[in-house]
């Protein structure tokens, strides 16, 4: 069957207001500058940057700033056919202040919540390569339940499902068991890749990243990339192998908001290409690194030639910790 869609993204598109000055924490901002935001939105975004054919399945509410982001997913190319609108609900808000390290933020929820299941959408998972959802979609009903629902699918089907573990506690205030959920949502998921923050928030401290690793593993994840900052990323694989792959010591830190989404974008984009965890995992991390220069998302056009060349160069080690 000849796919549609090499991608359908399912969950938030958010309008972002981030600090003009980096500052610690909101009280010492002043002045914001409007971005689109969203992991789910960025992502996919990001993705038909990259020349990918992409579907985004998201909720926004019947007012400018759902407009705003409307003609932004629009002007990538991205159909709006499984953009739903929310009457009465505003657009989910995030305000976050430009920083060097992890952003002080606030998030005002609103119509990405609203995300329902229909028969178009469902059938959209049968002409796709990958389904890509977010723990921030799945904190709250009805699109919680649609987007298991279309994992469920997904899996079913012998497709990629990878999943952003952006687990914070501001945005589960309903569901106090949100570990019951995420376990179930990853029944399905082939591919995850948490922060070294959303490790430390779902599973508290441990003694190392590849303890972070092995716990996905065990939730049902086949690839699994802990990114960690200045310290690169550590990539492990169903085969049993570890990889550390090196961070760039040159690039200027503008702003990190937006650089996981970008990674993501990188690696599926690499992924879907060529099925090579270890390459798609470089081109994930020059793509972070594009963004961390920068203030907002990446919207000038991108050279996929040039930064699978690139990225291939990335430094990593490598070690056997274990055969499946």
């Amino acid at each position: 069957m000849a796919m549609t869609f090499d991608i359908v993204a399912l969950g938030e598109s958010t309008v972002d207001l981030i600090s003009d000055e980096k500052v610690a924490s909101l009280e010492d901002a002043r002045y914001f500058g409007l971005y689109r935001g969203g992991q789910v939105a960025n992502l996919a975004i990001n993705m038909a940057n990259l020349g990918c054919r992409v579907a985004l399945a998201t909720c926004l509410g019947d007012d400018g700033f759902g407009e705003f982001i409307r003609q932004e997913i629009s002007d990538y190319g991205i159909g709006l056919q499984y953009v739903q609108t929310a009457k009465n609900t505003p657009t989910t808000m995030s305000i976050i202040t430009r920083n060097t390290a992890t952003p002080d933020f606030v998030i005002y929820r609103g119509a990405d919540a609203n995300l329902v299941l229909t028969d178009s959408l469902l059938a959209s998972v049968e002409h796709c390569r990958v389904v890509h959802t977010s723990a921030f979609a799945l904190s709250r009903d009805p699109a919680r339940t649609t987007i298991l629902t279309l994992l469920k699918k997904a899996q079913q089907m012998g497709k990629w499902v990878s999943l952003d573990p952006n687990y914070h506690p501001s945005i589960w205030p309903d569901l106090p068991d949100f570990i019951s959920v995420l376990k179930e949502a990853f029944r399905f998921v082939s591919i995850t890749k948490p922060s070294l923050d959303d490790c430390t928030r779902l599973f508290g401290p441990r003694s190392s990243p590849e303890e972070y690793a092995r716990l996905f593993f065990e939730w049902g994840a086949q690839i699994v990339m802990i990114t960690m900052g200045k310290d690169g990323v550590l990539l492990r694989t169903s085969d049993g192998r570890l990889h550390h792959i090196q961070a760039a010591t040159n690039i200027p830190v503008v702003d990190v908001t937006g650089a996981g989404d970008a990674y993501w974008a990188g690696f599926l984009a690499g992924f879907l290409e060529s099925e090579d965890s270890l390459l798609a995992a470089r081109i994930g991390q020059k793509m972070a690194e594009k963004k961390i220069g920068r203030v907002g998302p990446i919207n000038e056009s991108l050279e996929w030639e040039t930064i699978v060349e690139s990225a291939a160069q990335i430094p990593c080690s490598e070690v056997v910790i274990e055969r499946r």
